[in-house]
């Protein structure tokens, strides 16, 4: 190395450690949408987590977990009229009632409809009530990772839980009705779920 050469080099260095490196730099991580105002539970205003899926979006990618702890992606049903009727817990009075009644409303819907109860219950616990209970309704669980909960727009922030809701997913894939129950501490509206089935392609 000429002596030029080695004064450069030294020159860089020097430079370089007086200078630094920048420290990095913090990535933004936005949080996730909160929606508050649109459930409760009595007089309790409730908070869900994330962009709830609207009526013409196409329903996601997104598994739930059978009684054998399976996996079953919705997109599997497509070509197929679906009814999604979603519990916080089949352990209490109103999810019970609502997963009888859904049931009762089968023989109602068009024929071929895949009737479905959602809720974060344990699969096993599931198939113990659906077998105690004897409904009709398939059941699967979102009970691992949470991924139709946050996917739907359904986590309940201050639960962890799955807001009460029915949905009607068309043979298209895609949501012809939706219905979010305002007050958590009632049923949905039954007459209406009906009349959704009997109009969606």
């Amino acid at each position: 190395m000429t002596a030029v050469k080695a004064v450069l080099v030294a020159c860089i260095l020097v430079v370089g450690c007086s200078q630094g490196e920048a420290p990095p730099r913090a990535i933004a991580v936005d949080a996730p949408v909160e929606q508050a105002g649109v459930i409760r539970r009595g007089d309790e205003p409730l908070t869900l987590v994330g962009a709830t899926l609207a009526v013409g979006d196409t329903v996601p990618a997104v598994s739930l977990a059978n009684g054998e702890l399976a996996p079953v992606d919705l997109a599997a049903f497509r070509g197929k009229l679906v009814v999604l009727s979603v519990v916080p817990s089949i352990d209490t009075r109103v999810c019970e009632s609502q997963t009888h009644h859904v049931s009762d409303l089968i023989a109602q819907l068009p024929a071929g409809t895949e009737v479905i109860t959602v809720s974060r219950d344990l699969p096993f616990a599931q198939t113990r009530f659906k077998e105690e209970a004897m409904t009709l309704t398939a059941m699967l669980s979102d009970y691992k990772g949470g991924a139709f909960g946050r996917a739907f727009g359904l986590e309940v922030k201050e639960s962890g839980l799955l807001a009460r809701s029915i949905w009607v997913i068309g043979r298209d894939g895609r949501i012809s009705y939706r219905e979010i129950v305002a007050d958590q501490s009632a049923e949905p509206d039954y007459p209406a779920l009906l009349a959704a089935t009997a109009a969606a392609r």
